[in-house]
């Protein structure tokens, strides 16, 4: 048996805006296709062929780069021990076709695929907060130049859906 640790270096974004938590998660949930991205779990596991596969995913994506995949709630289970916590809850989304472009490359990419957003409402109430890791920055390990330009693909394509959401 071995064991190696390696390290690296992650980068942090946040999306700020003055919008309620509310209307940040209705404007998310329509770009993620939510209401349609109900089947999508069962449909990753149903093994049809490629074709299929991906017109099914175009189809739920509804002419969008992402599709919702679950949710976590956190400020739910916080309420247990402060009533006033904030909303916070992560978002998983992404789009398999899109994964595999990275995926191709290096299978430890799935770390961090689909990626993952925290929306969180400021505490003063005065807006939200969108946090995520840049994926090429926890993606991208080592020199692999193709991975490394996939993952700034999906950088951009997450920054176009998070300005979209955010802005006023």
């Amino acid at each position: 048996m071995s064991k190696t640790i390696a390290s690296f270096t992650a980068q942090l974004v946040t999306f700020t805006t003055p919008l309620p938590v509310s209307e940040v998660l209705h404007r998310l949930d329509k770009e993620v296709n939510r209401e349609q991205s109900t089947g999508l779990i069962p449909f990753l596991k149903s093994g049809v062929p490629k074709e299929t596969f991906e017109e099914g995913l175009k189809k739920m994506a509804n002419g969008n780069d992402f599709l919702f995949f679950f949710q976590t709630n956190h400020s739910v289970w916080m309420k247990t021990y402060n009533e006033n916590v904030p909303t916070a809850i992560v978002y998983t989304i992404g789009n398999p076709v899109i994964a595999e472009t990275m995926l191709r490359h290096d299978l430890r990419a799935s770390l961090n695929i689909p990626p993952r957003l925290l929306i969180l409402e400021k505490a003063d109430r005065s807006g939200t907060d969108i946090v995520y890791h840049l994926p090429s920055s926890v993606m991208a390990l080592g020199d692999n130049t193709e991975l490394k330009a996939a993952a700034q693909i999906l950088d951009d394509k997450v920054e176009q859906l998070l300005t979209k959401v955010t802005m006023l």
